[in-house]
């Protein structure tokens, strides 16, 4: 592996590469469509130093034929053509109009040298594209068989139209490579059509490589475990029998049928490509059609023959947002990123394009069906259109008021010739289908029901934690009471009326964690009913390793993991909690920047977990923010940057100020421009940018920036683009910045390394490891963590690279696609890799304790990762502490005040340091042992509403003489006051044990309440009494 990238002639010609360009498909698929015999020539030939028609200036070798390029057999749409050319006259015709099977055109064999890299480049022109465009590079050994597990493919999803961009491809060459080829291609299922241009091959310089030995990674398995869905519908089936469908998130997700009376599990099937999945519906044939978000194909389930069928891949995209069903035996669907609208006639199973909605908008969300029309909702500018489903003619619907404004229309429902349009992610309005005047507005949580059997004219929707109706009759919203408050979950998935066997008729509703009620309007009762449903993994969508060595990790779209890395347990597991962005720590407590909304919230390692209160809700960053991809801490402060909303352009700075306990937020730092990398230094912070913005939106600035703030002043100092040597193309995006042992501030640019003197904003070093390519997050930042030896880690060009930062010798420790890695408080770096975290451990730099004892006793709450202790003892000189690794060195200097543990790895560089404070600790004149039980004689750790809570107390009086006792049992309300008491007293004989007791009742509300309980001298409350012991606090 090289140590920089840098391009120089080619003039070896021992070995050979093949090339090829694709639309997208996974390797695997191209594997099976592919094979040696149709692009290798058995006979002896001279290899190519370079691409043959590199141009496509050469004329045809006959009618047909592209001299240098090879077309797949059977696959025709590859011509030259004079239509666009990037240089010169002509390029090369690729269009594949056919969902069925994939388009490819390979080149010649071109030499290679082993174990060297390469960087492929095409410039491409793309018209159309419903899926990836793949630019591969297949590698071949001496007897002409391809080296199949070292395929190098990069994606290209959603590239501009009508303009020429550059596509590229790093890759290094397998020692027992003889040439390789390039290949464009466009998968079996996309419809393609695109130019290529002015092909290049070019080998990359070598320099000395990083001589270091690693050891081989070990996989700890999947992490953050949730139960989550985005679709799911309720129908009675043909068979008379009642059924909820619901698709978990995973990877890949689970497609389940379960009985919607009793929860039971009835079917499922793991369905490929479907990590997430939003689009689910009934069809008038009463099976059940679905499609997911990464290869746009349809699936049906059939209720009779229990059984899932795939029907193909829809002409419009691959990311299907919604779909619904006519009553004439149609699907109807929605898609990004080219918001475009399919049909499927059930019947014929043909499909039909009604191509692009809204010019220059990328999301069609909402989708209704009438006989005649289909109502679309546009994004990220809010735009309603309604498609004559016979002409295909698209006519605009104005919505005073919403219509060109930020946003989507995410959900459609038309009832009782009302339309139903969301015009935010809680506002629904009520729209005359006629006159398009808005009658009225309700809130509500993603899902309506249809009309009630008992009374058409009502519908039924549900907000926060509480069940509406809706009367159309009226146009009014009534609140149904005296039912038991529902779950207060964001988004209900379904809401049908069914008739359960005992012959009553419900409202059933399912929501996006699989939360399942029945409601029965006639005797206004509810029933919960839990659905057989087991969680799934998803993927790691944020990893840090905490201030007390634990890895905080958040999951895609869902979900909130910790894990020991000392013990090798996952301690906790938040299913529910919001996707987490970014995640960052100040003075012990945890903070996550969560999507969607840039909500903040704290979480205390040392309470226990609690939904209502730990995680704690902190902070709504507000003014159109979305996701809080970085946060950094200083001085008591926690600073986080945000990328925007979609649609939206600029993020924002938000401070948390812990001493006032106070939040502050700043747009627009740089105009325009994301904010994706912080560091912290002598009341300085350093942020680093990207243009883009959110989804559905292009970038307004065409430079990134490094901004300095002054956090005193609240005020921006400067802000440049940083001057890198040697850069292959002007920073796009730069992030994330650190602060490196050697005091510069170090960042990422892609594929690019720098370091950079703070006071003087000189680059002082740097590096082009590998190309800048752009092709993958546009907000991620490429993660940087120092390691305890100094060495520096990074997802530069999303692997895990190891950099040595005097001679920024590097080596690729692991080149599968990662977003996230951390190095752990043993020195060993994790990284993430889809659902799973693997480890790379480096034990020699491992410099943690195993154990720390004072008294012989293990410290209560130690951790090997955690370096600060509090701890009451007489004797100073019990202290033993222990190393993780044999032969590391501990050696502890005794103070006062401050124990210093100081340990060594066994490399000599890698070092830590455990402070442990003395605190005197009391002598009291009794010793005191308490405990606290309810009605039921129940041991009570956290309060519980209307319960009666007695303290119950021994006391056992050490002294030689007798002592009265005072005990005060007190209720706190969440300010902190006394808003109940009790106490009872008695004199304690000397040299005995006495129980004493005190009883308060809590009230029905004790969310942010705690009991405390206080032992004091005397038998009176007074003034200045004198404690006999510490105090002891229940909290809810």
């Amino acid at each position: 592996m090289k140590n920089n990238y840098r391009l120089i002639g080619h003039t070896i010609i021992c070995t050979m590469v093949v090339i090829g360009l694709l639309p997208s498909v996974p390797a695997t698929t191209f594997a099976e469509e592919d094979s040696s015999e149709k692009i290798v020539s058995q006979q002896a030939e001279e290899i190519s130093k370079g691409i043959v028609n590199a141009g496509f200036e050469m004329p045809l070798e006959d009618e047909k034929t592209i001299t240098g390029w090879t077309p797949d057999s059977g696959t025709p749409g590859v011509s030259l053509s004079t239509e666009k050319s990037n240089t010169g006259t002509q390029s090369l015709k690729f269009e594949d109009g056919s969902d069925k099977a994939g388009l490819r055109v390979l080149s010649e064999k071109v030499a290679v040298i082993p174990g060297e890299s390469y960087l492929a480049k095409v410039m491409t022109n793309v018209e159309s594209q419903t899926h990836n465009i793949v630019y591969e590079v297949h590698y071949y050994d001496g007897k002409n068989n391809e080296i199949k597990d070292k395929v190098k493919i990069e994606l290209f999803g959603n590239l501009p139209k009508n303009q020429w961009t550059e596509l590229k491809v790093f890759t290094d060459v397998p020692e027992n490579a003889a040439y390789a080829r390039l290949a464009f291609y466009s998968g079996a299922i996309s419809l393609t059509k695109a130019f290529f241009d002015d092909v290049t091959w070019e080998l990359a310089a070598g320099d000395v490589p990083l001589d270091r030995n690693y050891e081989t990674p070990v996989n700890h398995g999947e992490m953050v475990q949730v139960q989550l869905g985005q679709a799911s519908v309720i129908q009675e089936n043909s068979l008379g029998e009642n059924e909820v469908y619901y698709h978990s998130n995973g990877l890949p997700g689970t497609f389940s049928v379960l009985d919607a009376e009793t929860g039971e599990l009835k079917f499922s099937q793991v369905i490929a490509d479907t990590e997430a999945l939003w689009a689910m519906t009934v069809g008038s044939d009463k099976n059940v059609y679905f499609a997911g978000t990464a290869d746009g194909k349809l699936y049906r389930y059939l209720p009779e023959e229990k059984k899932v069928e795939e029907l193909g891949a829809n002409p419009s995209d691959v990311w299907v947002w919604d779909i619904e069903a006519s009553t004439d035996g149609k699907i109807y669907g929605s898609t990004y990123p080219h918001a475009s609208v399919f049909e499927y006639d059930i019947a014929t199973g043909k499909f039909r394009d009604y191509g692009n909605v809204k010019e220059g908008q990328q999301y069609a969300r909402g989708i209704a069906v009438t006989d005649k029309y289909i109502y679309v909702g546009i994004g990220t500018t809010k735009h309603l259109f309604k498609i004559d489903r016979a002409t295909g003619e698209k006519e605009e619907v104005d919505i005073e008021g919403h219509s060109g404004q930020a946003g989507m229309i995410e959900n459609m429902f038309i009832v009782n010739g009302k339309l139903l349009v969301s015009v935010g992610s809680i506002t629904m309005l009520v729209l005359d289908l006629e006159t398009n005047e808005i009658l009225n507005t309700f809130s509500y949580s993603n899902m309506i029901s249809e009309p009630s059997p008992l009374n058409e004219n009502i519908i039924y929707y549900k907000f926060k934690n509480e069940l509406f109706q809706y009367d159309f009759e009226l146009n009014k919203s009534t609140l149904i009471e005296g039912i038991p408050l529902l779950p207060d979950t964001v988004r209900v998935k379904d809401m049908e009326w069914i008739n359960l066997s005992s012959g009553e008729t419900v409202l059933a509703m399912v929501t996006q964690y699989g939360e399942y009620i029945q409601y029965n309007p006639t005797n206004n009762t509810v029933e919960f009913i839990e659905l057989d449903i087991s969680s799934q993994a998803v993927a790691i969508q944020a990893l840090h390793s905490g201030e007390d060595g634990k890895l905080y990790m958040g999951g895609y779209q869902r979900g909130l993991s910790i894990y020991n890395p000392f013990t090798d347990e996952i301690e906790v597991n938040i299913p529910s909690f919001a996707q987490p962005e970014g995640i960052g720590f100040l003075n012990g407590k945890v903070y996550y920047g969560t999507y969607v909304g840039a909500i903040m919230y704290s979480y205390d390692p040392l309470k226990p977990v609690d939904l209502n209160s730990n995680p704690n809700f902190e902070y709504d960053i507000t003014d159109h923010q979305d996701r809080p991809f970085t946060i950094t801490s200083g001085d008591d402060k926690l600073f986080v940057g945000t990328v925007p909303d979609y649609g939206v352009l600029g993020g924002v700075l938000a401070i948390y100020d812990e001493k006032t306990d106070t939040w502050s937020q700043y747009r627009n730092v740089v105009q325009d421009q994301s904010i994706i990398g912080l560091a912290y230094k002598d009341g300085k912070l350093y942020g680093s940018t990207s243009v883009w913005g959110g989804l559905g939106i292009d970038p307004k600035a065409t430079e990134a920036k490094i901004f300095v703030w002054d956090v005193k002043t609240g005020q921006k100092i400067e802000e440049f683009t940083p001057e890198i040597p040697g850069i292959d193309e002007t920073p796009r995006m730069i992030g994330e910045l650190s602060f490196g042992p050697d005091g510069n501030l170090w960042g990422a640019i892609d594929g690019t390394i720098f370091a950079m003197n703070p006071d003087t904003k000189e680059i002082v070093k740097s590096k082009v490891i590998r190309p800048s390519l752009y092709n993958s997050s546009k907000w991620l930042p490429y993660r940087l963590q120092w390691a305890p030896d100094g060495m520096l880690y990074t997802t530069l060009s999303r692997k895990l690279i190891a950099i040595d930062p005097e001679t920024l010798a590097h080596k690729v420790l692991v080149e599968d696609f990662m977003n996230n890695m951390t190095v752990g408080a043993n020195g060993s770096i994790y990284y993430a890799l889809g659902s799973e975290l693997h480890e790379i451990a480096i034990p020699e730099t491992d410099a943690t304790l195993s154990t720390i004892k004072v008294d012989g006793e293990i410290l209560t709450n130690f951790t090997p990762g955690l370096q600060k202790y509090t701890v009451s003892a007489k004797d100073k000189t019990s202290l033993v502490a222990e190393a993780s690794q044999p032969g590391a060195q501990v050696n502890i200097i005794d103070g006062d005040e401050i124990s210093i543990i100081q340990v060594s790895a066994t490399d000599g560089k890698s070092v830590k340091e455990y402070r442990v404070h003395w605190v005197n600790k009391p002598e009291y004149a009794v010793d005191i042992t308490a405990t606290f039980v309810g009605k039921k004689n129940n041991i009570i750790e956290k309060l519980l509403p209307n319960e009666k809570i007695t303290a119950n107390v021994e006391v056992f009086n050490k002294q030689n003489k007798n002592q009265d006792i005072l005990m005060l049992l007190e209720l706190l309300n969440e300010e902190g006051n006394v808003v109940g008491s009790s106490q009872s007293s008695r004199t304690i004989p000397k040299n005995k044990t006495m129980k004493m007791s005190s009883k308060l009742n809590m009230p029905a509300d004790v969310k942010g309440y705690a009991l405390r309980l206080t032992v004091w001298e005397g038998k009176k409350i007074k003034e200045n009494m004198v404690p006999v012991s510490d105090e002891f606090i229940i909290k809810n």
